[in-house]
């Protein structure tokens, strides 16, 4: 069994496999440090208690976590091919856009088991955090995003609906302009709802810009803000009235990790 474990800026996410099968995974948010936070995932998951043959790690992370606190043979992945590999793994692919929506996001195109990184952008979750803090003074992702839930993003964005009636093309429900029509009397959660909304609807407009120039027809997310109920009814938006078909991969909050588990089979350089 080989334990892919993914050290991120915001989260260690672990996943163990037993050759293409996935035993389990787990998420756990950052702590003190990148090493405290691998020790907490490991105890929290029970994972030590499965028997682990090799450890393979990626991240930002990866070096400083301590993975070698396992005692275990060890190999180090690239972030972007674990990335690609896991997108197409999860959904069975072959080609797609592979978008990881981590602190930042990544934007990795996956043709037939090559991974090239097309680029990214600095919006992501870490950026929803530092606005919810900075605006709205909420301290942990889950405070912002149960205030989003009670939200009403019609409060606080501009919809094609309140400008005419729509097209074919242009739904009334479509957002004309982020957080244009936010007014005092917009709630918190309603702030909170716009905020979530600008940088989903961010990551679906760059990833269909990207598909443009590639050809590919599917668009599979990772990352956590994949597991939000807002994330998917944004998403299937994106799907109804765009090109690219846009796929929320199975166990998208640790795909990485399952990526990096993965490509360690074919690695044979472990220390």
């Amino acid at each position: 069994m080989i334990l892919g474990i993914d050290a991120g800026t915001s989260a260690v996410k672990l996943a163990v496999l037993d050759g293409d099968h996935i035993c389990t995974t787990h998420y756990q948010p950052n702590c003190e440090t990148s090493a405290h936070t691998l020790q907490l995932a490991l105890e929290r998951s029970g994972i030590t208690s499965l028997p682990l043959t090799h450890v393979s790690v990626t991240g930002l992370n990866g070096s400083r976590c301590r993975a070698d606190c396992l005692g275990l043979p060890q190999c180090t992945v690239s972030e972007l091919d674990a990335i690609g590999c896991a997108g197409c793994f999860l959904t069975g692919k072959n080609e797609a856009l592979v978008v990881n929506m981590g602190t930042g996001t990544t934007f990795v195109l996956a043709q037939g088991g090559q991974y090239t990184h097309l680029g990214g952008t600095g919006i992501g979750g870490g950026t929803l955090m530092g606005l919810g803090r900075g605006l709205l003074r909420v301290q942990t992702p889950d405070e912002l995003f149960q205030l989003a839930n009670q939200g009403d993003i019609g409060q606080v964005d501009l919809r094609i609906g309140d400008l005419f009636a729509g097209s074919e093309t242009l739904a009334p429900t479509l957002t004309s302009s982020n957080l244009a029509k936010a007014s005092p009397t917009s709630t918190r959660a309603d702030w909170a709802a716009g905020l979530l909304n600008l940088v989903l609807e961010c990551t679906g407009t760059m990833a269909m810009l990207a598909c443009s120039s590639h050809p590919v027809s599917d668009v599979v997310l990772l990352g956590a803000l994949t597991q939000l109920p807002q994330a998917q009814a944004r998403f299937q938006v994106f799907t109804q009235f765009y090109s690219p078909n846009y796929l929320i991969a199975p166990h998208a909050d640790c795909a990485t990790a399952i990526g990096t588990a993965l490509l360690a089979k074919e690695n044979h350089t472990w220390i």
